[in-house]
């Protein structure tokens, strides 16, 4: 898979719904975010989906991407982000991709809001 692909697929997660995340996540992975979500596994992943609202837009800038292994992928970014209810946010993040089969599945993913 080509750097822009990983990079659609990344901007998905921001955007897209539980049947998204149940398709692209790995069986073991664990998203890391601001207090009080904390630290998430694969299940509570899924379930804050399916509960929470998307956002609508999501600004990547600063892309950097790193790839120390043909199975694996890192992505770097800041985002703006926001929701339909107007909320705002802004973060530093990562992602780690592992190729399983023909497929990239996000194995972990990090916030740090500014």
């Amino acid at each position: 898979m080509d750097d822009d692909n990983l990079w659609r697929i990344e901007e998905q997660f921001w955007s897209a719904g539980a049947d998204f995340y149940e398709q692209h996540l790995s069986e073991h992975a664990l998203m890391v975010f601001p207090a009080p979500a904390g630290v998430l596994d694969r299940a509570a992943t899924l379930d804050s989906i399916q509960s929470g609202s998307r956002w609508v837009h999501a600004n990547f800038e600063k892309r950097q991407l790193l790839r120390p292994t043909d199975h694996v992928a890192m992505l770097v970014y800041s985002v703006a982000a926001s929701r339909h209810e107007g909320v705002a946010y802004r973060a530093l993040c990562s992602s780690t991709y592992v190729k399983e089969g023909d497929a990239w599945l996000l194995a972990l993913h990090h916030q740090t809001p500014q």
